[in-house]
This record gives structure tokens, C-alpha cells and sequence, in this order.
């Protein structure tokens, strides 16, 4: 019944999009003639805070849509902004740009349209920027403050159909309202309704509505052959394929939706094929669901073409592998897209995939499950060869058996790899070496060698070695060596080491090390130094250093970016004559103090070490700590020892200022204080005031 009812809405929406395509005009200008310029500003955001999961395709979504815009939607590269991981300032100060440009724009006669694509986390209130919220009000608030006549949004996110919802948007025809190049209004599109989750794919490379999208904008939804793809014709594809790639997932069915607020004639031009320097022109008598493969094995286009018409698709200049499924045939071919001008792509260039490369089902696993299309190939097969490497003991040995599913994945896919020296692969379950490991792709799974392992991509697992563990992504598992670890993309799980652990982006864990650092961590540093740009949690450690930190540091020397750093002298009554340096952070400081008791005929000085907590109010702040001091002389008697409490406050907060409070000192209990008569005192206490300076 679901799929009667996907059939039926896909030819609805078709017959929608083929009406408006035939008032389509170009992008270039409106209808008064005047020219039309387009801004887009263009957003992926892997991170979405400590409570989600980091994402893995939306930076990539992201670039793979700009380059789009550039390419075929009309953008000039100097009117894009791209926005990889950065900050919700970062965002707002790009819209500001915008504004500012397109303000110019308008000023000087041209008409503006503005583009915003975000990929990444959001929820019903609004998109994530790492720790950061945008409310969906300030999002539409801001998309509106940029002066142009056409505004198009589209949300790849969790629950983004919120964004739609707010201002009531209501289930009706996608394209009730047709517009051409002089229209005036809004189109909001969301990969998802405001209840669901927007997923992504292993196998797609990145998540279902922007492959989708991006293969609609780039032909595959122009089945009329004329050359542009409009945005309803876009919308209906994506909507279309999405839903039907996502039937059979573990999160269920995604409906994108829509919010269409545009007045005029026509319909609003997004791509135009025909001003790309590069592409694909299918032959009239190619039918079926083709598939285009990138020089790195990357899905860039995915389509279903049907016989009888010719196809036109805008593709960057390149050699790509092409498969071609109709029904239970499998056929592949190559085609080299020139730098300028149509490759042509015919039936005659295929040929049919030999049983070995049939076996090749990219992603079998997760992956081909994921999308609703997950029975393997007949033919699939154990596949195993040995390679001589200039000796008789030299071999690589790959076992592509994925474990998940029973089957076998192609050969750039080991599930297994085992090298007596090195081993070398490119998406990699289990690889083990003696000396060596590399997976060029990722690893979900484990790298076990002696000396070094290395992934460049995202890891999911452990790895294990006796020197460097370092992958360029990031790592959910362990990193366990001897030497040291580095993820440059960040971790969650356990880096553990003899030496030295370095986290180059948000990480969420434990780090164990003689020395750790850590450009964002939310867990603990345990180790002699520990480094963190941003802490959310404990630094344990000789000294701990964080350009800001939200937890606790333990150590005897603790230091963060405009905390406590003043070097003070005081008196307490009259007698005792004191100075001391305190250093930490904001809250927590550590204090190195030493005293001389001038009333007294032993001038034998104090020293101390102390813990203290500062709490700061506008320009004044408040002292509270704890001393154990310790006086040292020549007798062979225990040396005294005596607590010293201080409650103080000081102004200015920052800089030199006067200080003021009241310490409080004791005998320490079964210490003798007087060795002449070696008495031991019981704990008294005897408060004075003081009063000093800070520098």
C-alpha cells in the first residue's frame, strides 16, 4: 500500500513539474531584462555538541553542493561563501556579508537572489552549530534581512521540517505556485518533517536527500531534455527518491518537505545544463539505473533513465566508471569527461560484468541494507590472492568475507587484510601487519602491527601498535601505543600512551599520556602536562593548561587563558610580613607563598602551598584558601607546621589593585611548636587582619 501511494504522489509530482518546466525560463535574467545575480551561502556542521554523534558526510554534502552552484546554478565563486565546522558567529557574520553585497547589488540596478544550504545537526528548535543554537526564527529572520527578490533555503537535518512548520506550513502540492526569473518570494525546502531524522548513507557516500538533490540539479530530473532543471523538478526527484531509499532503513521512511511562497510566472530555473563546460550526453536507446563512479571510487550521480529520449548531465571534467543495472543485468562502462565539451555514453559502450566483478557490491554490508536494495549479486564468492613482493616470504593475503552479512565486498573494500610485512588498503574492517598498517580510506574495525598504523579517513575501532597510532579523521574506540597517538580529526573513546596523545579537533574521552593536549575536550587528561584549547572536565597533572577550561583541574601548577596569575604582598596585624604567588584559572587557583614573623627573634621564613577558590563580580573579586606552611630551621627536631586559612577581596579584578580580608592560622595538632620544651599543642586558632597589594 505504501509503495502504491509513493507511485502514485511521483507521478503527481512529475506531472506537476513537467506543466511548470514548460514556462521555465533562464536563470541570466528576469522578464524586465534586467540581470539576475545570485549569492548562496553554503553551510556543513559535522559537530553538533557533546549530545550528538559527529557526523560524517555533511562537510562533504556541502562541498559537493557548491561546487554545484558554481558549476551549473548561476553563482559566481566570489558570491559563495562556504562554511565547513565553523562557529555560529562565523555564520552570522557571513549572512552580514551577504546582506551588505547583495544591498550593493540592488543599488546598482541587478536583481539578487540569495541560496542558503545547511547540512548538518538540528532539532525542533533550530540548527546546531557545535554547542551553539539558531533558533529557526532568527534563521528565517536573517535569510529575509538579505535584500533580494527570491530567497531559496534548504535544510539537510534532523528534524529540520520545523523550519517549515513555524510559520504553518501545511501538506498541499508541492507547486502550487509557479515562478519565473522576475518572481518574488520564498522556497523552503527540509530533508525531513519536524518528527524525523535525516539520515546518511555509507554507501551513498553522504546522506540520501543532498545525493538526491544533487543528482536531480545535475540532470537526472530533466526528463524532458531540455536542458535546465527547475526547482520544483528538482524537489519532486528528491522527494521521490528519498522516501523510496529510505523505506527499508533502521529510522524509517524520510519525507522531506516544503514551504513554497513565490508569486510570478514560470518557474524558477536552479540549474542550467547547458552552461556547463563539462558533461554526459546519454544516447536515446540507454535505459535503466546508471551509476557514476569518480576516480576515487566516490558515488558522484545516480539516475534512472528511460528509453526513447536523450539525456544531457553536467558533470566536472574526469574519468568515470559508469554501471548500468536493468533488472538482473549488470553492465559497466568508462567514460572520460573532456574539460570542455560532451562526452556521449551509448548501450554499445557497456559490457557485461564477468562473475569476479560481479561480486563487487560496494557497501553490501551496512550500506546496501541502509538503502532498501540490499540483496547481493549472484556469483558472490570467497576471494583470495597472495602477491610476491620481490620475496619468497613476502605476501599480502586479502579475505574480503564481510562478516555482517555473509557475503563479499569488492576489492577495494577488505573487510580482512593480513601482511607479514606491511599492508596497505583502502576501506578495511580488520588489517594486521608486522610492521605496518595504512587504510587509505576507513577502518571499522581494528589495525594491529607493530610499529605504526595509520588511517586517513574516519576510524571506528581500535588501533594498536608499538610506536604511532594516527588517523586523519575521527576515531571512536582506542588508540593504544607505546610511543604515541594522534587524531587530527578528534576521538571519542580512550588514547592512551607511554609518551605523548595529541586530539586536533573536539574529542570526548580520556587521554592518558606523560603528555596530553587536546584543541576541544569533554571527558579527562590524566598525565605529567596536560594542553587543552576547550575543557569540559577534569585535568589531573603536574601542570594543566587550557585556553579555557569548565571543570576542574587537580595539579600543582594549573594555568588557563585569563585566569588567576597575581603576585601579592601582604601583612597580617603587624608583625608577620608575607608574599605569594597564585596562579590558575578562572575559579580554581594554586598559591606558592612564604612568610617571616618580623616580631619575633627567629626570623626563619614560612613556606606554603595552598589550594584557594576565587568567585569574581564585576570589577571586585573574592579569595577563599587553604595553606599548609612549613618553617625550616637547623635543629634536628621536627620543623613546626601550621594551617593558614585567608578570606580576602581585592580590586580591581584584573591588573595591580589593593587587597584586604582576614587569615586565619593554627597550630597543626601533634607537631611540637616549641622545641625547647617540646610541647605538643593542641589545634588553636588565631585570627588577624591583613592587607596588601597585587601586581
Amino acid at each position: 500500500m505504501r509503495r502504491s501511494a509513493v507511485a502514485l504522489l511521483s507521478v503527481l509530482l512529475a506531472a506537476w513539474s513537467l506543466e511548470a518546466s514548460a514556462d521555465a525560463k533562464p536563470v541570466s535574467s528576469g522578464a524586465t531584462g534586467s540581470p539576475t545575480r545570485r549569492f548562496a551561502l553554503v553551510v556543513g556542521e559535522n559537530r553538533g555538541g557533546a549530545a550528538n554523534v559527529k557526523l560524517r558526510y555533511a562537510t562533504s554534502d556541502a562541498k559537493s553542493f557548491a561546487e554545484l552552484l558554481v558549476e551549473l546554478g548561476g553563482v559566481r565563486s566570489e558570491d559563495l561563501v562556504l562554511l565547513l565546522d565553523q562557529s555560529l558567529q562565523s555564520f552570522r557574520a557571513a549572512i552580514g556579508r551577504l546582506r551588505s553585497r547583495s544591498a550593493e547589488a540592488e543599488a546598482s540596478g541587478q536583481r539578487c537572489e540569495l541560496m542558503l544550504y545547511y547540512s548538518g545537526h538540528s532539532d525542533e528548535e533550530g540548527l546546531l552549530f557545535d554547542r551553539d543554537k539558531l533558533p529557526y526564527s532568527e534563521l528565517r529572520s536573517a535569510i529575509e534581512s538579505v535584500p533580494a527578490a527570491v530567497h531559496v533555503a534548504i535544510l539537510d537535518s534532523c528534524s529540520s521540517g520545523s523550519l517549515t512548520r513555524a510559520k504553518g506550513g501545511a501538506a498541499r502540492p508541492a507547486f502550487l505556485f509557479d515562478a519565473s526569473s522576475d518572481m518574488e518570494g520564498h522556497a523552503y525546502l527540509t530533508s525531513s518533517s519536524e518528527a524525523e531524522a535525516a539520515q546518511e548513507s555509507d554507501r551513498l557516500g553522504g546522506s540520501f536527500f543532498t545525493h538526491h538533490l544533487v543528482s536531480a540539479l545535475r540532470g537526472a530530473a530533466d526528463t524532458r531534455g531540455q536542458g535546465v532543471v527547475t526547482l520544483n523538478e528538482a524537489y519532486a526527484y528528491a522527494f521521490r527518491e528519498t522516501l523510496a531509499s529510505t523505506e527499508n532503513t533502521q529510522y524509517g521512511p524520510q519525507h522531506p518537505a516544503y514551504e513554497i511562497n513565490l508569486t510570478g510566472s514560470g518557474d524558477l530555473v536552479f540549474t542550467d545544463l547547458r552552461s556547463s563546460r563539462a558533461g554526459v550526453l546519454l544516447s536515446e536507446g540507454l535505459a535503466g539505473t546508471l551509476y557514476f563512479r569518480d576516480s576515487r571510487g566516490d558515488l558522484a550521480l545516480e539516475l534512472d533513465k528511460d528509453e526513447g529520449g536523450r539525456m544531457e548531465i553536467g558533470l566536472p571534467q574526469g574519468k568515470y566508471a559508469v554501471s548500468l543495472v536493468k533488472g538482473s543485468s549488470r553492465m559497466q562502462a568508462d567514460v572520460v569527461v573532456p574539460a570542455y565539451g560532451r562526452a556521449y555514453l551509448a548501450g554499445g559502450d557497456f559490457r557485461p560484468l564477468p562473475a569476479a566483478e560481479r561480486t563487487a557490491s560496494r557497501g553490501s554490508g551496512g550500506a546496501g541494507a541502509e538503502a532498501g536494495g540490499g540483496d547481493p549479486p549472484p556469483g558472490d564468492r570467497l576471494v583470495y590472492r597472495t602477491l610476491v613482493a620481490g620475496s619468497p616470504v613476502a605476501f599480502d593475503a586479502d579475505y574480503k568475507l564481510d562478516l555482517s552479512r555473509g557475503v563479499f565486498t569488492s576489492e577495494e573494500d577488505k573487510v580482512v587484510s593480513a601482511s607479514l610485512f606491511w599492508g596497505k588498503a583502502r576501506d578495511v574492517n580488520v588489517q594486521i601487519a608486522t610492521l605496518a598498517d595504512f587504510a587509505s580510506g576507513e577502518l571499522r574495525g581494528a589495525q594491529v602491527s607493530s610499529l605504526v598504523n595509520g588511517v586517513k579517513g574516519d576510524a571506528r575501532g581500535a588501533q594498536v601498535c608499538q610506536l604511532v597510532n594516527f588517523a586523519m579523521g575521527e576515531i571512536v574506540g582506542a588508540q593504544l601505543s607505546n610511543l604515541a597517538n594522534f587524531a587530527y580529526g578528534g576521538f571519542v573513546g580512550l588514547q592512551a600512551s607511554n609518551l605523548y596523545n595529541h586530539a586536533g579537533a573536539e574529542s570526548r574521552g580520556v587521554q592518558l599520556s606523560v603528555v596530553n593536549k587536546a584543541d576541544g575536550l569533554g571527558g579527562v587528561q590524566v598525565g605529567l602536562v596536560n594542553v587543552g584549547a576547550r575543557v569540559q572536565g577534569v585535568q589531573l597533572g603536574l601542570v594543566n593548561v587550557a585556553e579555557r577550561i569548565e571543570g576542574l583541574p587537580i595539579g600543582l601548577v594549573n594555568i588557563e587563558k585569563g585566569g588567576v596569575r597575581t603576585f601579592q604582598v601582604w601583612v597580617e596585624g603587624l608583625s608577620a610580613a608575607n608574599a605569594g604567588f597564585a596562579f590558575g584559572t578562572r575559579r580554581f587557583y594554586t598559591i606558592l607563598r612564604t612568610s617571616v614573623d618580623m616580631g619575633g627573634e627567629d626570623r626563619v621564613p614560612w613556606t606554603g602551598l595552598g589550594l584557594g577558590l576565587r568567585l569574581s563580580a564585576s570589577r571586585f573579586y573574592g579569595d577563599c584558601d587553604l595553606s599548609w606552611c612549613s618553617r625550616f630551621d637547623r635543629s634536628d627536631e621536627a620543623p613546626p607546621s601550621r594551617l593558614s586559612l585567608r578570606i580576602l577581596g581585592g580590586f580591581p579584578a584584573q591588573g595591580p589593585g589593593l587587597i584586604a580580608g582576614l587569615a586565619v592560622e593554627g597550630r597543626v595538632p601533634g607537631v611540637p611548636w616549641n622545641a625547647d620544651r617540646d610541647e605538643v599543642a593542641a589545634f588553636t586558632a588565631v585570627p588577624t587582619f591583613l592587607a596588601g597589594f597585587k601586581f
